[in-house]
């Protein structure tokens, strides 16, 4: 009782503190199974706190404001099965959900018209636990961190207007656990074009986990066929074994700024059967895998956009044995200056390293296909094919240093 009543004042002399000026107000304390605690605000600034101590307990904010942009919510649940609901509108926005327990679940949504922000920050200690966050029309910010097993964290993250913005970063350590991360922009709005941004950082320490990453940066149409958007970035690093890793970025480019071009993806995994999958598409496209382990997948698939110069460029690092590199790059529209570039290190035993570069056109590409294969032991395979037309050119290299290695190499 008294750790309550002590968290209980720091609650309401901390959260609150600084809403102490505004409209709207609330802080909630149960002790106890089975119990329900329901806030709804509206037409003030908002802020809300609540505590609940104990199993199957269920903590529902609804906040919306049309006044000075600001919504506040503060949720702390300690014990098993209990769950979260939080909600917020027409302000500004901030929420922070704590659960420390066994299959607890925590959604938060939020959405925004007024001035560009969105936060949510979500905290779960336990097993089987899922976090959902949806965010929509605000710049966009999205943290979660769980710790132990077969936990899942969904974090759903659009935009409006003319967009631009969207950070995510994900931790899990433990076993079976999941991150979707799913982000976009808007634009589109006056003559078109804008857009852009995108970052989402995933951390996986365990076994059997995945990451998977999907994101975009809109923009597109008028003013005469505009496009934006571009600029995504993603960072996934996973220690441990038996993980998967799927990153997918996109984005237009061309007229109406937002950030030009630019797609940045890097996975590293340390550990045994893992697989890292990455594909990108209309920005300047550049990925880095490293995978430190035995029996490791990378699969890097890379396109240029229909128009103006693209480059697609990979680089694959594996250390262990029996580990497989695929590295696939198309030149959209061969009528432009593109270039594919891709560099596969390999140190190990059994080891196969596959590159294919070429176009997608029906007349000769106006690029270069430039390709490295690098691998170190024994019984390791490389494969390379490359298309090109003939005036231009096509480069391999395939350095092999063991016994019992097999090199082939197309060209055409």
């Amino acid at each position: 009782m008294k750790y309550l009543t002590t968290l209980a004042v720091l609650l309401a002399t901390t959260s609150l503190a600084s809403a102490a000026s505004q409209d709207n107000e609330s802080f909630i304390l149960q002790a106890g199974n089975k119990n329900t605690a329901i806030a709804a605000q509206k037409n003030g600034n908002n802020g809300q706190a609540t505590v609940q101590v104990g199993n199957k307990n269920t903590a529902i904010t609804a906040q919306k404001t049309s006044g000075d942009d600001t919504n506040k919510s503060g949720t702390l649940q300690i014990g098993t099965n209990n769950t979260a609901l939080t909600a917020q509108t027409g302000g500004n926005n901030a929420q922070g959900t704590l659960q420390i327990g066994n299959n607890n679940t925590a959604l938060t949504l939020q959405s925004n018209s007024s001035a560009d922000k969105n936060k949510s920050t979500a905290a779960q200690i336990g097993n089987g636990n899922t976090s959902i966050a949806g965010q929509s029309e605000g710049d966009n910010t999205q943290n979660t961190l769980q710790l132990q097993n077969k936990n899942t964290a969904l974090t759903f993250q659009s935009n409006g207007a003319k967009g631009g913005d969207n950070n995510s970063t994900t931790i899990e350590a433990g076993t079976n656990n999941t991150a979707l991360t799913l982000q976009d922009t808007a634009g589109n709005g006056a003559k078109g074009g804008k857009g852009g941004d995108n970052d989402s950082a995933t951390l996986q320490f365990g076994k059997k986990n995945v990451a998977i990453t999907a994101q975009e940066a809109a923009g597109t149409g008028t003013a005469p066929a505009a496009q934006g958007g571009v600029e995504n970035g993603s960072a996934s690093l996973q220690v441990g074994n038996k993980n998967q890793s799927l990153t997918a970025q996109d984005g237009t480019r061309d007229g109406k700024a937002a950030d030009q071009a630019s797609n940045d993806s890097f996975v590293g995994q340390f550990g045994n059967g893992n697989t890292a999958l990455v594909g990108q598409k209309n920005g300047n496209n550049e990925q880095a895998a490293i995978q430190i382990g035995n029996n490791n997948t990378a699969l890097t698939g890379q396109k240029t956009p229909a128009s103006g110069t693209g480059i697609n460029g990979a680089l694959t690092v594996q250390d262990g044995n029996g580990n497989l590199a695929l590295a696939r790059q198309r030149i959209a529209n061969p009528a432009t200056t593109g270039v594919n570039g891709s560099l596969i290190a390999q140190i190990g035993n059994k080891n196969t390293a596959v590159a294919s570069q070429g176009d997608t056109g029906l007349q000769p590409m106006i690029g270069a296909n430039l390709q490295a294969t690098v691998q170190v032991g024994n019984g390791n395979t490389s494969i390379t094919t490359q298309t090109a037309s003939a005036s231009l050119t096509n480069a391999s290299v395939t350095a092999q240093f063991g016994s019992h290695n097999v090199a082939i190499t197309a060209q055409k």
